[in-house]
């Protein structure tokens, strides 16, 4: 459906055409053309949500745009817009909810078919499931973003989609229904609160979910979740699931724009006139241009004005606005100051602003996804970023597990220090636009460091030495081999020392040297007899005590 103020395009009632016809043809035998053209369909809308979210994401610009103008006006309207987005965020990740965890109840994997503009194909399997069977609704997102309703395997499968989301009134779909219920009531209370209107104002929702509906399949009135979920083939669930979402957006849409409408709605003239800076992001990689959209709050876009930034002059242009871009070159905060001069009462006046801009180098995130290890007892070197984001306004807290985390030397580069064996949850919130934002919550295993070795001098344990290889450095250490982390030297104090076949008695050292004596029995062996250094205790950081050895053989 399309909202007053956003009324559907010839696409949009194309797809809902469409949709209806191929619901409808559900109760003939359903052939690969009709599967076909729900894919088609499903595809369709899916790209349709994408264009209203970034109407929405415009829409929700121009409340920001009224707050810098006059936010003692603007605030009780922009307030409200936000508790919708709120509502509708909560309601739209339970319809994706629905859709994802569908398709991960349907099927282990997905299998993603790209076929290339050089003649070669790309195949990528994604699972839907980890090892215990729990659905991984993210990688069901990114199997539906990439390959489309062309990754569902059983399209026509008519069981499973019955089970996930009728089973006689008690599956998924009633989740939804309750959820959107309870969202237009919520939305209508916003609309009915006098402090926002003293008009009567209706939302144009969609979504019908209280009504019954002529099932001919069962030869009654039946509900809306028996309507569409029982006995439909699979492809047409995620289809309406598409359906109602986009129905949601819409709602969204006109509910917004209803309130933005508001705004000076009772205002008869402008006492004041403000500049209003939009950038399109304040964060620029470096290479890239910085954007920045120029007005006047309380404008007529018909008539023109003209802005000095940075030096340069512009002239608003047909939309009421003047586009400001810079070149993006070494990194850095780049400061943008200009004045806006309009005609008023007769002559000209002058509304100076500040902007600012952060440019930063490109960055690339890898994460090695069986590596989110760190160790105990030692520093565990990290970076942290959240891309588009400065490291300044970047906040690591450590929320669950025994360990610390601290700002280490340079941009983003913290250093985490556990205290105990298992598991740590890594929390990062970054300040985005002025609000500090929760960007997720990483778990990652700590574990002991691994158990070191014994050398002699250079030589470990295995090694063929001669007498003046080991004599030359008769120095005790114990070792971490392969381990890139730096942790304090491991201190010996005592051990056994012997050689094979000197029918002597062990000789006991203390420290990490061999005495003179055990140098002489060294001295005085034969080749091919084993010189064995036993009963060596160290303790590591984390605090595991180990015991190691060490035999040479003499060449």
């Amino acid at each position: 459906m399309g909202a007053t103020n956003c009324p559907e395009t010839p696409r949009q009632k194309m797809i809902a055409m469409m949709y209806l016809v191929y619901t409808a043809l559900l109760a003939l035998n359903v052939s690969v053309e009709i599967l076909n053209g729900f894919v088609t369909v499903g595809d369709a809308m899916n790209e349709s949500n994408k264009n209203i979210e970034t109407q929405l994401n415009e829409a929700y610009g121009l409340f920001q745009d009224a707050m810098r103008a006059d936010s003692v006006k603007t605030v009780k309207y922009y307030e409200a817009a936000m508790t919708i987005k709120e509502h509708t965020d909560s309601l739209k990740a339970l319809i994706d909810e629905g859709r994802f965890g569908f398709l991960c109840y349907m099927q282990k994997t997905a299998e993603v078919v790209k076929h290339n503009s050089d003649k070669t194909t790309m195949k990528r399997k994604i699972p839907l499931q980890d090892g215990s069977g729990n659905f991984l609704l993210d990688s069901a997102r990114v199997a539906l973003d990439l390959g489309g309703l062309d990754i569902v395997a059983k399209k026509d499968n008519t069981d499973m989609g019955t089970h996930f989301f009728y089973d006689e009134g008690k599956g998924k779909a009633i989740d939804i229904k309750n959820a959107i219920i309870a969202y237009k009531e919520k939305i209508s209370k916003i609309f009915q609160d006098t402090n926002i209107t003293h008009d009567t104002i209706d939302v144009n929702f969609g979504m019908d979910v209280e009504s019954e509906f002529w099932s001919s399949h069962a030869g009654r009135m039946v509900s809306w979740e028996e309507y569409n979920f029982d006995g439909a083939i699979a492809v047409a669930d995620i289809v309406c699931l598409s359906r109602m979402k986009s129905e949601l957006m819409n709602a969204e849409y006109d509910a917004i724009k209803k309130l933005f409408g508001m705004i000076g709605k009772d205002d008869f003239k402008f006492d004041q006139i403000a500049a209003i800076c939009r950038p399109t992001s304040s964060y620029v990689i470096q290479g890239g241009k910085y954007e920045m959209k120029v007005n006047v709050g309380a404008y007529d876009s018909k008539r023109e004005f003209r802005a000095v930034i940075n030096g340069a002059e512009y002239k608003s242009g047909a939309d009421g606005s003047i586009t400001y871009t810079a070149g993006a070159g070494a990194p850095g905060e780049r400061k943008v100051h200009g004045v806006v001069y309009m005609m008023k009462d007769g002559k000209e006046e002058q509304y100076p602003f500040d902007e600012s801009y952060f440019v930063a180098a490109p960055v690339a995130v890898t994460e090695l996804v069986k590596m989110n290890v760190v160790y105990a007892g030692i520093d565990n070197p990290a970076s942290i970023g959240v891309p588009g984001v400065a490291s300044k306004d970047i906040t690591p807290t450590i929320t669950t597990g025994n360990a610390t985390i601290v700002k280490d030397a340079g941009d983003g580069n913290y250093i985490i220090k556990p205290t105990k064996i298992g598991k740590m949850s890594l929390k990062v919130m970054a300040k985005i636009d002025g609000q500090t934002k929760d960007m997720g919550t990483k778990e990652i295993r700590i574990k002991r460091i691994p158990k070191p070795s014994l050398r002699i001098g250079s030589f470990k344990s295995g090694d063929q030495v001669s007498k003046a290889e080991i004599t030359a450095n008769p120095v005790l250490r114990a070792s971490m081999e392969d381990f890139d982390f730096q942790i304090p030297a491991l201190k010996i104090n005592t051990f056994t020392f012997n050689v094979q076949g000197s029918g002597a008695l062990d000789l006991n050292g203390t420290g990490n040297r061999l005495t003179p004596e055990m140098i002489s029995r060294i001295n005085n062996a034969k080749r091919g007899q084993k010189i064995y250094i036993t009963d060596v205790t160290v303790k590591t950081p984390d605090g595991a005590t180990h015991s190691l050895d060490c035999t040479l053989r003499l060449k």
